[in-house]
């Protein structure tokens, strides 16, 4: 019988990869745009919501802004 646990698992390794490159690069916006300075360490729902930008495929610039610019 086929495991679909190996695929979920090559899947989620996978995306953690590119959620890892996309919050370096998150991060380093957000210090260029000086919405940050380092060291920042953003809390737990913070990181749901970098998450959720992820997800959805904001750039990491736009997720900067998303992030940090002003609320209307």
């Amino acid at each position: 019988m086929f495991d679909d646990s190996i695929l979920l698992s090559f899947s989620c390794a996978w995306d953690m990869q590119g959620l890892e490159q996309w919050t370096k690069a998150w991060y380093e916006q957000a210090v260029q745009a000086e919405f940050i300075q380092p060291p920042y360490h953003a809390d737990a729902d913070g990181l749901e919501r970098l998450r959720g930008y992820f997800n959805v495929g904001l750039s990491p610039a736009e997720a900067a802004q998303a992030y940090f610019g002003r609320k209307h």
